[in-house]
């Protein structure tokens, strides 16, 4: 079976397949809540609903999932950097913020149009229930479009879009994380589990995943992966293959008993799982492939489709095994046509100039 041309490092194709798989994981997990199941009389593919709302709720991993992710590239454009004064740091950590605004702002403009024009739902009961102050709204609305309702404690146009404010945070963090890492190695790892029960608000999203961002920073600094791989003296191919099921299992076992910090530990089980052989299945690896390229989109997009505007259409269909797939596709295809209306209306344009003013600085 031939092998990809950039097989022998985690490079940005198993990114991207990772990304696929995440992707599904997220929507599985809010489509199929247990509140919703019951509500919707949703029939399951098991018969044990208890057994299925575990693993719903354990779906959560994908959270921990992207973090690793976030933590790993970054990592990798940080360390391949000749210059690390804090002026270059600044830009990149800039660059990478404005590529994720620039996601949001087109789907957030889109969202609202049609929701005050298509679906009849009003913007303002939504940011000023008494519907008269106006520069109130205004600034609520730039609030929820950059990300940063949940931090501000103000409305948002869409509940799952609290992960924009803990992904700004954690970019504008890595750079000192990755400093922290550069400095302590592998010392950093035991501080980041121990972190969260001795920092104010620990129960916040940012420390509570601090391990696994530590963790995804390791494995990219180091680069573990590959060393694993390189590494066949450790375990066959399919031994380690039964291991890293067992790691993903043990999290299912002790997720509700032990604290987030550590339940989602080994989402970095993912990642490795695509780089030693979901990345060497072709039709799978394709379809994972380029459903995250559009996971930035389907994960802004979807919580309008299933929740907001069509719950009535998405849960028509009554099973799980019609749901999920209708939400992936209903969704993927909302992605595609925003990407052509950003190529064919010059938003591309438009933000790779700003990018590169940016970088040039």
């Amino acid at each position: 079976m031939a092998k990809d041309n950039s097989a022998d490092i985690f490079s940005k194709n198993h990114t991207l397949i990772t990304k696929g798989i995440l992707v599904i994981l997220l929507l599985a997990h809010h489509v199929f809540y247990p509140d919703i199941i019951t509500a919707y009389g949703i029939n399951t593919i098991l018969d044990d609903v208890l057994l299925v709302n575990r693993i719903i709720l354990y779906f959560k991993i994908c959270i921990a999932g992207f973090a690793f992710l976030t933590a790993f590239g970054t990592t990798r454009i940080l360390k391949a950097q000749k210059d690390n004064s804090p002026k270059n740091l600044f830009r990149l950590t800039v660059t990478r913020l404005l590529k994720l605004e620039s996601a949001v702002f087109i789907i957030y403009i889109i969202a609202i149009f049609y929701k005050q024009f298509i679906v009849g739902q009003s913007l303002k009961d939504l940011y000023t229930p008494d519907g008269r102050n106006l520069p109130l709204m205004a600034l609520r609305m730039f609030i929820d479009m950059i990300g940063l309702a949940n931090y501000a404690l103000t409305p948002t146009l869409n509940m799952t879009w609290w992960y924009l404010s803990f992904a700004i945070l954690l970019i504008s963090a890595m750079p000192y994380i990755f400093k922290a890492y550069e400095k302590f190695r592998y010392l950093l790892l035991p501080i980041g589990c121990l972190l969260p029960y001795t920092l104010p608000d620990s129960n916040s999203f940012f420390f509570s995943l601090l391990p696994i961002v530590i963790l995804g920073t390791a494995f990219s600094y180091e680069d573990w992966f590959e060393r694993i791989k390189a590494n066949k003296k450790k375990g066959s191919f399919a031994i380690r293959l039964i291991a890293s099921c067992a790691l993903l299992y043990i999290g299912f076992l002790v997720h509700g008993y032990v604290n987030i910090a550590f339940c989602y530990i080994f989402a970095f089980v993912i990642p490795y799982l695509v780089y030693e052989y979901i990345s060497y299945i072709p039709i799978l690896r394709s379809l994972l492939k380029y459903l995250g390229k559009h996971a930035t989109n389907i994960f802004l997009i979807h919580t309008f489709i299933y929740y907001y505007f069509y719950p009535d259409f998405i849960y028509s269909f009554h099973s799980t095994w019609y749901i999920l797939p209708v939400l992936i596709a209903v969704s993927l295809g909302v992605s595609i046509v925003i990407e052509l209306i950003k190529k064919y209306f010059g938003y591309y344009k438009l933000t790779n100039k700003l990018l590169n003013y940016v970088e040039s600085i």
